[in-house]
C-alpha cells in the first residue's frame, strides 16, 4: 500500500487522510512514548504536516504539552478526547512542518517497518532490537 493514506482514532469520531509517504519510521523507546503506548516502544510515521487532512472531528482533537522530554525538546501528542487514542507528536523543533503519527491508525500499515531505534539506551533488558534498524542513544541521528 502506498500514499493516499486513510486513519481515524479508535471510535472514529477523529478520521485524516495522508497525501504523502513518511519520510522516516522510527521505535521510540523515550519515557513519554513507552508510557504513551502501554508498551517497550512506540512506533511513529514523520509526515509532512501538510499532506495531513483533518476531514472530521477537528473538536475532539486535545492536546497536551510535555516540556520534560529526553530529547530536552518540548513536543505535544494530540489524542481523541472521546476514546483517548493517541494520534500523533507535534515536536516544537519541527515548527508545524511534520506530525509524527502512529501507523497503527492507519487503514493500511502493516508494511511501515521502522528504519531506526530511538532512545535505545531505555530499552528493558529483555526486549530485543527490532532486527535491521538503525540503534541510536538519543533521537535520531545522534
Amino acid at each position: 500500500m502506498a500514499a493516499p493514506y486513510s486513519g481515524s482514532c479508535l471510535c472514529g469520531g477523529i478520521q485524516f487522510t495522508i497525501a504523502s509517504e513518511p519520510t522516516a519510521v522510527l521505535a521510540c523507546l523515550c519515557e513519554h512514548c513507552r508510557k504513551g503506548a502501554g508498551g517497550t516502544h512506540l512506533i511513529i510515521a514523520k509526515f509532512a504536516h501538510a499532506d495531513v487532512n483533518i476531514s472530521s472531528g477537528t473538536q475532539l482533537i486535545t492536546t497536551y504539552n510535555f516540556t520534560d522530554t529526553s530529547s530536552g525538546a518540548h513536543k505535544a501528542k494530540a489524542f481523541c478526547q472521546t476514546c483517548g487514542a493517541p494520534l500523533w507528536t507535534v515536536p516544537a523543533s519541527a515548527r508545524g512542518t511534520h506530525l509524527l503519527i502512529r501507523p497503527s491508525l492507519l487503514s493500511e500499515w502493516q508494511h511501515l517497518k521502522p528504519r531506526a531505534e530511538i532512545f535505545v539506551g531505555h530499552r528493558p533488558s529483555w526486549a530485543t532490537p527490532v532486527e535491521g534498524t538503525e540503534q541510536w542513544q538519543g533521537a535520531r541521528g545522534k
